[in-house]
């Protein structure tokens, strides 16, 4: 018995539904991890006393795949002078304000060691990133690219930023050790 003109454009159409059904199923409960990475609008350099600067990123993990992933390390690679920086440390916070007795005192910046970080699927993760040389350098002024690289058991994300560092910034980080000096993002990609 063959089928009628209306018979096979119901089925095409069921065809085409399942088809779209299919693909809406693999992209909300099937697709692997895939994570974006972006970096907050200001990096804080502290200079160290005998290695060079510790650098604090602010980084946003939004992850759109359907699996969760587990952040396990992250480096930083300056441009000028050629370096590799390895994640120290991960804050809890830069720090901010307490009241006391009604006057405002500076609370102090907290770390933790760099602990695996999840990012469930369709979800977000937020961290505040160390990261503390293994031998000594110095930012001269001008111009510095960064390649933020992080790690999972499921690949390697990167987020490129720069920064612009004013002779007068480098002078600021040089009479104040261990003060965190914020220097703005800006540029990423």
């Amino acid at each position: 018995m063959a089928g009628t003109k209306v018979d096979w454009i119901a089925l095409g159409i069921s065809v085409i539904a399942l088809g779209l059904s299919g693909v809406s199923f693999y992209y909300s409960e099937l697709r692997g991890p895939e994570v974006s990475v972006a970096v907050g609008h200001d990096v804080l350099i502290t200079k160290t006393a005998s290695l060079g600067p510790r650098i604090g990123v602010i980084c946003s993990f939004v992850n759109e795949g359907a699996r969760q992933t587990i952040i396990t390390n992250a480096t930083l690679d300056v441009d000028s002078p050629s370096v590799t920086l390895p994640l120290a440390m991960v804050g809890e916070s830069f720090g901010g304000f307490e009241e006391s007795g009604g006057v405002f005192k500076p609370s102090t910046t907290r770390y933790n060691l760099a602990a695996p970080i999840p990012v469930n699927g369709h979800d977000k993760a937020a961290a505040i990133f160390w990261f503390v040389p293994m031998a000594s350098f110095e930012f001269t002024a001008g111009r510095h690219e960064f390649t933020l690289n992080v790690d999972s058991q499921d690949g390697t994300w990167k987020r490129q930023f720069d920064i612009d560092l004013t002779a007068e910034d480098i002078i600021n980080i040089g009479k104040s050790p261990y003060s965190d000096h914020p220097i703005s993002v800006v540029r990423q990609n």
